[in-house]
């Protein structure tokens, strides 16, 4: 389409195609019925309803497949993504986290009842880092694509271990019932951050998707959906569990040594076969909390090594801010030579400014932070930025400590800074050379008159033409500046309840002439009563340059391509919602992708003449009147514009 104006991106889709994981279940699945459930899946239809998205999910059997499509522009986001599982130098950015779960061991009783160490395990190549599993002891590991085929292959060899996502492979159990013969073996191997991935430069749903998930996890939806939907199956209700056997055995043995000597020998007979029942109960019970207890040196083990090997700097202190644990990473942050244990945390540069930024709150039972950030230092180029992280550490229903981790995001920070600037720079650049190019031929002309009339002022046909052209350069120029004084700071509006319906059939009223004249058809399908509030001048504006410019697009390809049928100018204003809908499409010469994305900046056309601020300013307008416009256009076939209004 040939246009008058430009904007610096594509407007925000509100028809998304979401791709996903189907095999990581109780996240996100497809149900038995072929529908698609889970958390993940319920939160975006959640905002999809709240934000007024028109949501499709394209289901994948791995992330990877799943990222691919992303990449070739086949969805719009990446559902139930690992945070951390992205390459630094990758063509996507997360958005917030989803949901979080935890990376664990689920081994079945009767493999540990044995005694014997797990020789093999089964793990998902996608949520665990190869150095963890060093760690595990474990000689042999089958790896496998995801958290379904995890669950599979170990059912296939109930001796192996599985390593996973805790909440699905609980979720797997309890589905099939056997939950109870299972036991986590390490309950804290990692945490896992499930996210929205979007493509890198798609600013505007990056942030239209931060804010939408932050605010969904702020309301009370968030917390219902969660207990719905995960799994509340620990190794405290197995503990739980074993204390009430013992319990209940107890009081039976009691009940029977009580009644011996009032009832009969055939009643105590049968008093010693109980007996020797509940004994075998607490002999039982007595090994699952030994077991238990095991359990819990093992993973306090596995959690020192992880934190020692860890690349963000992690620090772990107790109750009274005592250093327990500190690795390497966290001192290169602070800057120590020498591991602080023993001293106080609230004494480490940078973990102290966290502590005092984050109060006495960091004990509170439930207390945790994610996606902390904390800037210090006053000048841009001495600023240090730093995410961190913190968890709470708990024994026996008590916070015992906590566990910070922090990662120094400077580097990071300042190449998107940089980026901005360098973006910022050529947007500069580009309106410079569109004001240069559009003043210097009025400028030239002018000073071509100018020096005429020094010379041979006397001249009647240079006086002609000095009175017929100089005032119109003139008043070019003042269009232009005109036109960059609207964009750079708006007039002020005159907002009243305005018919659309009408100022369509008034803007259509101007170019039916034009479109007959041409040979062009027009269809409309207009709606009575169509009131919003608005600037009537300013909207009557913009359909004016909208249908000017549909008729020229049509006009360059019927000259480039002469048509066997007549092209189709078709506008349609329906209700949509609380919206009105209005939808102005030209079978024009249409535009590329790149000019697409460029139309809306100041200064660019693909027209011969003209300042190239028209549909900058029709942005502009339709913005400042609470209204949103949408832009879809095909090379050679067709150009649409669509605009949003609040009903009023």
């Amino acid at each position: 389409m040939a246009l008058l104006f430009s904007m610096p991106s594509r407007g925000l889709n509100r028809y998304l195609k979401v791709g996903f994981n189907q095999n990581l279940p109780p996240f996100q699945f497809i149900d038995a019925d072929g529908a698609y459930a889970g958390v993940h899946v319920e939160m975006l239809e959640a905002i999809g309803r709240n934000r007024d998205y028109a949501i499709t999910f394209v289901p994948f059997d791995t992330n990877r497949a799943c990222l691919e499509a992303l990449a070739a522009g086949q969805v719009d986001l990446a559902m139930g993504i690992i945070s951390d599982s992205l390459p630094k130098d990758s063509g996507f950015v997360c958005a917030d986290v989803l949901t979080s779960s935890q990376l664990c061991m689920v081994v079945r009783n009767d493999v540990l009842e044995q005694n014997l160490p797990i020789s093999t395990a089964i793990y998902a190549s996608d949520t665990i880092q190869h150095t963890l599993l060093a760690n595990l002891g474990i000689h042999q590991f089958i790896a496998a694509g995801n958290q379904r085929m995890v669950y599979a292959r170990h059912l296939s060899d109930p001796s192996t271990a599985m390593i996973g996502v805790k909440d699905s492979l609980l979720y797997q159990l309890i589905q099939d019932g056997v939950e109870d013969q299972y036991t986590v073996r390490y309950n804290y191997l990692d945490t896992i951050d499930f996210a929205l991935v979007v493509r890198r430069g798609d600013g505007e749903l990056l942030r239209a998707m931060n804010e939408s998930v932050s605010q969904f996890k702020a309301g009370p939806g968030y917390e219902s959906l969660c207990n719905r939907w995960l799994p509340n199956s620990d190794q405290k209700a197995r503990l739980d569990r074993a204390i009430r056997q013992v319990t209940t055995g107890s009081v039976i043995v009691a009940a029977l040594v009580l009644g011996y000597s009032i009832i009969m020998r055939r009643i105590q007979q049968m008093l010693k076969r109980q007996v020797a029942q509940q004994t075998q109960e607490i002999q039982r019970a007595s090994q699952e909390l030994e077991k238990q207890f095991a359990q819990l040196q093992d993973e306090n083990d596995l959690r020192n090594r992880i934190i020692k090997y860890s690349p963000s700097g992690m620090l772990l202190f107790d109750l009274d801010y005592n250093v327990v644990l500190m690795n390497k990473s966290a001192c290169g942050i602070a800057g120590q030579a020498e591991s602080w244990v023993g001293r106080s945390a609230r004494e480490v540069p940078v973990f102290r400014e966290i502590l005092e930024k984050e109060g006495p709150s960091v004990f509170v039972p439930g207390m945790t932070v994610e996606n902390g950030i904390l800037r210090l230092g006053d000048s841009p180029g001495q600023m240090r930025v730093y995410s961190y992280l913190l968890y709470q550490v708990n024994q026996y229903g008590r916070v015992a400590g906590v566990l910070l981790s922090v990662s120094d995001m400077t580097k990071a920070e300042r190449m998107q800074q940089a980026e901005f600037d360098k973006q910022k720079s050529q947007a500069l650049t580009r309106i410079a050379a569109g004001i240069a190019h559009e003043i210097r031929n009025p400028l030239m002309s002018i000073g071509t008159f100018a020096t005429l009339i020094g010379t041979r002022g006397e001249d009647k046909q240079v006086q002609e033409s000095f009175a017929k052209y100089v005032p119109g350069e003139v008043d070019r120029i003042n269009r232009l500046i005109e036109n960059l004084i609207h964009y750079a700071k708006p007039a002020k509006r005159q907002t009243e309840r305005v018919d659309l319906n009408q100022l369509l059939e008034d803007s259509l009223a101007l170019v039916r002439p034009v479109l007959r004249k041409a040979g062009f058809l027009l269809t409309a399908h207009l709606r009575p009563n169509a009131y919003i509030l608005a600037d009537r001048d300013q909207i009557r504006q913009v359909l004016t340059n909208i249908l000017i410019n549909g008729i020229q697009a049509m006009e360059q390809k019927a000259t480039a391509f002469p048509p066997a049928q007549p092209l189709t100018l078709s506008v349609e204003l329906a209700e949509e919602g609380e919206k009105w809908r209005l939808r102005l499409r030209d079978e024009g010469i249409g535009m590329t992708e790149a000019e697409l994305q460029a139309c809306r900046d100041p200064f660019f056309t693909t027209k011969e003449t003209g300042a190239g601020l028209g549909l900058a300013l029709c942005e502009q307008y339709i913005k400042e009147n609470n209204g949103a416009m949408e832009m879809d256009s095909v090379k050679y076939q067709y150009t649409q514009i669509t605009l949003l209004f609040e009903r009023s």
